[in-house]
């Protein structure tokens, strides 16, 4: 009982320093976007946010690295996973690098009214500053050292916003979130470069290897899905929407959906690894993490409220239709995370498979809703996304209640 008490007591203390770190940080997001607001029309605010989804739906792979292995790792079977963890987390971003070149140079002809290719080319550099460092990350992670672990991504998101802020002054234009993005990079390098660490290098052993690779491509495919299923709505609004409403409702997710998001992500990081030590696994256990993930989603909600009274007081009147579209993808972010929530008991039990068949049904979810909706206005697609994310939670509701329908082994 004293375990699981300081187990749940891990969980709550790693929840309020993610989270609350990831609050900080975002009232920085809160003033980058404030800039972007100022400097930029709505047409060029869109294309900015377009560049920026790119970069972020594969800078989302790096979660399908080996962190995952390592983290749920035995204790001895750990000095092979990292030498081959670091062999697969260089491989990963090398290939990030090149791939997201190839689909920057690919939008010129998929998005002709937004000129984004030396942006997005720009950025996907920094992917070659995070596998020498990723090791010591996971460690971290793995160490539940979560307290650090927020503390260097603070330290990070914060100093990426406030340059995206000072590059914009300086007339840097939409180069300032390249910048931004390279700052990012070169702090974070830095800073877990300086965090003690197990020593090891890079290895190769086949058989590891082969293991990890195997895992590592399983989640791939399960977070292309997912930040797909998060970001697929931008790439459709660009396509539906024309340029000016798209930097509304790009404007609408950055300052809603972009905010609550991160959060929820900050909230699984800290979960993770306190189930993969299967101490959480029990009834009492379950409800402590309903009630931490009914809290996290009631933040969003409290959002949703309160987008009427920040956003007339931070951004200037042509900013200001977007209420309805932003309070909207508030909401979607509360569904977001208990999807999350259940993909991360998933792959703690290491079911890969199955967290692949949920992204893909939450993906052909929001496609098919949007297919049979064709919205063309920012508020219509908001609305259709939201619908679309209620249905998403179909899909752990019948998992769920299919396990506990299974009778007990004798």
């Amino acid at each position: 009982m004293s375990n699981q008490t300081s187990t749940s007591t891990i969980l709550v203390s790693n929840t309020s320093y993610l989270v609350g770190a990831e609050i900080v940080a975002k009232g920085s997001r809160l003033f980058s976007i404030m800039a972007m607001a100022v400097y930029f029309t709505p047409t060029e605010y869109g294309a900015v946010m377009l560049a920026l989804t790119i970069h972020e739906v594969l800078r989302l792979l790096l979660r399908s690295g080996a962190g995952v292995q390592i983290i749920r790792a035995s204790d001895e079977a750990l000095p092979l996973f990292l030498g081959n963890g670091l062999l697969i987390q260089w491989l990963l971003c090398s290939l990030l690098c090149l791939i997201q070149i190839v689909i920057g140079w690919s939008a010129q002809w998929a998005f002709p009214e937004h000129d984004i290719f030396a942006l997005v080319a720009l950025m996907a550099l920094t992917y070659l500053a995070f596998p020498a460092v990723s090791t010591r990350v996971f460690l971290l992670q793995r160490s539940n050292r979560m307290g650090l672990f927020s503390l260097i991504s603070s330290i990070c998101i914060i100093v990426e916003n406030i340059t995206i802020a000072i590059a914009l002054y300086f007339d840097a234009h939409m180069m300032a979130i390249v910048i931004a993005k390279w700052c990012f990079a070169l702090l974070w390098f830095i800073c877990f470069s300086l965090v003690p660490s197990v020593s090891h290098k890079l290895s190769y052993h086949k058989d590891t290897f082969c293991l990890l690779l195997k895992s590592s491509s399983q989640l791939a495919i399960s977070e292309i899905l997912r930040s797909l299923r998060i970001n697929m709505d931008t790439f459709i609004a660009a396509r539906l929407l024309t340029p000016e409403l798209f930097g509304i409702y790009s404007f609408a997710k950055s300052a809603g959906i972009g905010l609550a998001m991160s959060i929820s992500q900050a909230y699984t990081s800290a979960l993770y690894p306190i189930i993969c030590r299967r101490t959480l696994k029990n009834s009492n256990g379950h409800k402590v993490i309903f009630i931490t993930t009914f809290a996290v989603s009631s933040i969003f909600m409290l959002q949703a409220l309160a987008v009427p009274v920040y956003v007339p007081i931070l951004f200037s009147s042509q900013w200001q239709n977007s209420f309805d579209t932003t309070s909207l993808l508030c909401l979607v972010a509360v569904s977001s995370v208990w999807v999350d929530t259940y993909t991360t008991f998933l792959r703690s039990e290491a079911q890969y498979k199955r967290d692949c068949h949920f992204c893909g049904y939450a993906l052909f979810v929001s496609l098919l809703s949007i297919a049979i909706v064709m919205p063309n206005s920012p508020t219509q697609l908001a609305a259709t996304l939201l619908t679309g994310s209620v249905v998403w939670l179909l899909f752990p509701l019948a998992d769920i209640t299919s396990r506990y329908l299974q009778p007990n082994p004798a």
